[in-house]
């Protein structure tokens, strides 16, 4: 949900490093619009809550690689806005009842066998078949979204997702990131892959 998006996130937002800038001041904790800084590596983070990791913090902050340009800033805020345009793009992401997130999401790679790393949730809406279950969405009876927080490309079959009409969600297809277009769905096989540290969601298109 949007709550846990907070004061520029969507921009790389950075302390350098400290675990807590409640007291830091405006050093540590600006936030540049102009997107050409996310305030990283401007000094060591205050002693109090930070010193003991000093050692690990003080070369990291000196390493010009991991400084981000004003394109990694720029991409990460389109990214951001992707992120937006999709979850408006559905009202199965904003379900608003227990109820009805336990009536229609599910989480298919669990258990001992689950591929590590990554996260499997598919929400159903009413559709022919499904007796019980309301419509709520106009375009699409079923989402799957699957997080891939790997640094691997990883493949997820699944027989419960086998033989959907599932395709790469419009607004990623039409995405600067080139990365997410890579993704992909077999109907035969119900094998997805998903890009290394990619969030990846497809859609069924409801049959007119």
């Amino acid at each position: 949900g949007i709550p846990f998006f907070h004061c520029g996130d969507e921009i790389l937002r950075s302390k350098s490093l400290d675990r807590d800038s409640y007291n830091s001041g405006d050093w540590l904790n600006r936030i540049d619009f102009s997107y050409n800084s996310n305030n990283w590596g401007v000094g060591l983070p205050p002693k109090e809550k930070n010193e003991k990791n000093w050692p690990l913090i003080r070369p990291r902050l000196a390493d010009p690689s991991f400084k981000p340009q004003k394109s990694h800033i720029l991409a990460a805020l389109e990214n951001f806005s992707d992120v937006l345009r999709i979850r408006y793009s559905s009202p199965l992401f904003r379900l608003r009842t227990a109820n009805a997130i336990q009536e229609r999401i599910c989480f298919h790679n669990t258990g001992p066998s689950a591929v590590p790393g990554v996260i499997v949730m598919s929400i159903e809406d009413g559709h022919e078949g499904v007796p019980g279950l309301s419509q709520l969405d106009s375009n699409y009876s079923y989402i799957v979204v699957i997080f891939n927080s790997s640094p691997t490309e990883v493949s997820f079959v699944s027989p419960a997702l086998q033989g959907k009409n599932l395709q790469l969600h419009p607004i990623q297809v039409k995405s600067v990131d080139e990365i997410v277009k890579n993704s992909s769905y077999e109907a035969n096989s119900g094998c997805f892959v998903i890009p290394p540290r990619t969030t990846s969601v497809f859609v069924e298109p409801r049959a007119t």
